[in-house]
């Protein structure tokens, strides 16, 4: 499959990957994909926090606080202190058990007071005592929250918490308490903590999303990355899988079959091993591909013992090449250039061979090297200059850095010397999208579907320009065909590719209906292709919206195993991280309430 259609790439995962700041208010509201759309659009530039916890000021919502407020400011705790006090200036709280309830708010607010005058003179430890002995007489959440204010500048983050959290107790809402303890679990690195916290600020709606969404997507990445990095020490089983069959498929359908090699022995264990896995290989069906690769893997230590005892060097030495290129084509699957790159290098030291000199392109590209990668694709036209691979590959490298000239070049040359190949006829075609000539887009489609009536690509591929363009109904019927005609295919060829196109189209048009059928076209693609990140960061998407979050984490964590590189891995990490907290927040019955108020207000306006 082409590496950049220039279309939306056929999938939920492209969708939400474009997508992913608005993940968590997304969770918080219960909405769909849709809808993380909607609320991704209308954010706007984060303020900076410290000013943020400037503007919010402290605003008691008891009664007796506000009345106090609003009295002229002639009453100052500096004058005459109305509750006893000792010689020291401390409250003396003989007889307080006597006092009225009257009586204690009037003097517990009076200690706050002075509790305040120490803190705007930053002697913290006063003020904190007079906070405590406020909270002898009313335990008010906003006495808390002012000594958690002392601790972020004392800087004692798990007594800010510590505090902010008692607050939260006696007021769930308090949006500052929530704030400044988001801020401190942030400092400590507790992400999921914070991103809890935040979730209920944006449920909240004390502050816009401007603000809060923000601040909850930077703590999501972080979370993201420090699991990732545990992770990384204790790597699962499902990180040492190869790609996805459709992914296999896709990649290996470029070249030109190699099955068979010259100078076969049908007496060598090592010509016996090489010969399975490339029939293997090309034979492109379910399980071909761990076959070939442990094929490959025999084939090229039994030819280092037979280089090592035989007269012949030349002929062990050119199949020798071979082995060692196809163990290094799979150490490049695996995302482990390093090795890849050194076995190609051994490959071309014993026989140079033209698709090592492609493969060893593709891993500068992939270092975004491409002068040394066209080095490569000009060593490999030295050793074939009618070879159509070559051209199609530097057609792509040329198409991803927006070189369209040499692409549409690269292109048509691929095409001539291969007119059997269809992604040639394809990637003219999307290149004809990217550069807005839609008309000739849908020329060069039909023009390759003359040429390849029943492959599944022409209707996939068309697919995802459709869906790119947001033509949804005609993008979900070009999948549906794609899918009718790979069903009656012998090998794979488009693999799972249009089931997820057509369940990304249906779910971008949010109806009961289509979320249902979605679901089942994505559930059909994980079971078939069980490796693909893709399908399965989709299903997971669609498990949220069912309300299914513990299925939906384990998905998203197996998405983020199976992902060939970081920013995918992080991506579903994120996923995963973002649904944990949705956890946490359903668990809590009152922020649950709050959740499905929210809910309502938005089907109310009609959001979802």
């Amino acid at each position: 499959m082409p590496t950049d259609s220039g279309a939306s790439q056929g999938g939920i995962g492209s969708f939400i990957t474009r997508h992913r700041t608005a993940i968590l208010a997304t969770l918080a509201a219960g909405a769909t994909a849709a809808s993380a759309y909607y609320y991704y659009n209308n954010l706007r530039e984060l303020k900076d926090l410290k000013d943020h916890d400037k503007q919010a000021e402290d605003k008691s919502e008891n009664a007796t606080e506000k009345k106090l407020a609003s009295k002229p400011k002639k009453k100052k705790v500096s004058k005459a202190s109305q509750f006893p006090a000792k010689e020291n200036g401390e409250p003396d709280f003989t007889g307080v058990d006597n006092l009225t309830a009257d009586q204690k708010d009037k003097w517990a607010i009076e200690l706050k007071d002075k509790g305040n005058e120490y803190f705007k003179e930053k002697d913290y430890e006063n003020a904190l005592k007079f906070y405590d002995f406020a909270l002898i007489l009313k335990k008010d959440p906003v006495f808390y929250s002012n000594m958690s204010a002392c601790y972020v500048s004392l800087n004692e983050l798990d007594k800010v918490i510590e505090m902010s959290t008692k607050a939260l107790e006696l007021k769930p809402d308090y949006s500052k308490a929530l704030l400044r303890r988001a801020t401190a679990n942030e400092q400590l690195e507790n992400y999921s903590d914070a991103m809890f916290d935040l979730s209920v600020l944006s449920l909240n709606n004390d502050f816009n999303g401007a603000t809060i969404e923000p601040m909850l997507e930077r703590n999501l990445n972080k979370q993201a990355i420090k699991v990732l990095d545990q992770k990384s020490k204790n790597p699962s089983k499902n990180e040492s899988e190869l790609p996805s069959n459709t992914s296999m498929a896709s990649f290996f359908s470029i070249f030109t079959p190699e099955i068979s090699f010259d100078s076969y022995d049908e007496e060598s264990d090592a010509d016996k091993e090489l010969l399975n896995g490339l029939k293997e290989l090309y034979s492109a069906k379910t399980g071909c591909y761990e076959i070939a690769e442990s094929s490959f893997n025999k084939s090229m230590e039994l030819y280092k013992i037979l280089l090592e005892s035989t007269e012949d060097k030349e002929t062990i030495s050119k199949k020798f090449a071979i082995a060692l290129e196809y163990v290094g084509i799979f150490n490049f699957l695996r995302n482990d250039l390093v090795t890849a790159q050194d076995l190609f290098n051994q490959s071309i030291s014993a026989s140079p061979r033209v698709n090592s000199y492609i493969y060893l392109a593709l891993i500068s590209a992939d270092k975004n090297e491409k002068d040394e990668s066209n080095k490569y694709f000009d060593e490999a036209l030295k050793l074939d200059p009618n070879c159509s691979p070559i051209y199609y590959h530097r057609g792509q490298l040329n198409f991803v850095t927006q070189d369209y000239v040499n692409a549409k070049n690269d292109f048509l040359k691929a095409k001539e010397l291969d007119e059997n190949n269809i992604f040639p006829y394809i990637q003219l075609a999307c290149l004809s999208y990217r550069e807005g000539d839609f008309e000739d887009c849908q020329n060069q489609f039909e023009l390759a579907r003359k040429k390849f009536p029943v492959a599944p690509e022409i209707p996939t591929f068309l697919g995802e320009i459709l869906a790119d363009k947001g033509d949804l109904d005609l993008a979900a019927k070009q999948y549906e065909f794609g899918i009718r005609l790979e069903n009656t295919q012998k090998s794979i060829h488009v693999g799972i590719a249009p089931l997820i196109g057509k369940a990304t189209a249906l779910a971008r048009q949010p109806t009961p209906e289509n979320f249902s059928e979605a679901s089942k076209l994505l559930q059909d693609a994980v079971e078939k292709d069980p490796r693909s990140e893709q399908a399965i960061v989709g299903l997971a998407q669609l498990k949220l919206q069912e309300e299914d979050v513990d299925t939906a984490i384990e998905l998203f964590e197996k998405a983020s195993d199976y992902s060939r590189s970081m920013d995918e891995k992080l991506q579903a990490t994120t996923f995963a991280e973002a649904a944990k907290v949705q956890k946490r927040i359903r668990a809590d019955p009152v922020i649950k309430a709050k959740v499905e108020e929210t809910l309502a207000q938005y089907h109310a306006q009609g959001f979802m």
